[in-house]
């Protein structure tokens, strides 16, 4: 199986992420056309994507130039839940919340109102185990989502160990990886 892992076009610079509601900027915009480019010609048999506005931007521009059909969009494919961060300025939320980042969590540490690591890497985790039962082996598939989803599928599929401490695995937003299963 041939996995597509394109990470959402640039959204919003000066804000948290995680589960916010900012579009793609117009770089962003940009950042996906030009993929889109890259991508012409490879027939997908399924197409998943986060229903996070950025990737729902991002699969409608994706559709248009490469006349996708049926894209389906999950819950589970979300950027970790960040609670009352979401969205919010990042002066702000450092003045609220001094050194309350993704990397200063400990393994089970919820965010205010949101998922801890251990939470988010289950969530993912179990999705993708179910993605891959259901999907045949001669399959090429095309993921839409976000950078933390991303690096816990390339932590499974690498063997290696998934922590919320470091990056392992980067794909830059609106860039994709190819994975070979």
């Amino acid at each position: 199986m041939f996995v597509y892992l394109l990470r959402h076009g640039q959204d919003t610079l000066d804000k948290r992420g995680g589960w916010s509601r900012e579009p793609l900027t117009s770089m962003g915009i940009e950042q996906v056309k030009e993929t889109s480019n890259k991508l012409k010609g490879i027939q997908f048999d399924k197409v998943l994507s986060s229903d996070l506005i950025r990737t729902v931007e991002t699969t409608k521009i994706l559709k248009d130039i490469l006349n996708l059909k049926d894209i389906v969009y999950y819950q589970e494919l979300r950027e970790v839940n960040n609670g009352i961060l979401a969205g919010m300025d990042n002066e702000i939320a450092e003045k609220r919340f001094p050194g309350l980042y993704w990397n200063t969590l400990k393994w089970d540490e919820n965010y205010p109102n949101g998922e801890s690591p251990k939470a988010f890497y289950e969530r993912v985790k179990v999705f993708w185990e179910r993605i891959k039962k259901e999907t045949p082996e001669d399959s090429t598939i095309l993921i839409v989502a976000h950078q933390g989803v991303f690096e816990v599928i390339q932590n499974l599929e690498n063997g290696t160990d998934y922590t919320n401490k470091k990056q392992s695995y980067t794909v830059k937003t609106g860039e994709f990886v190819v994975l070979d299963i």
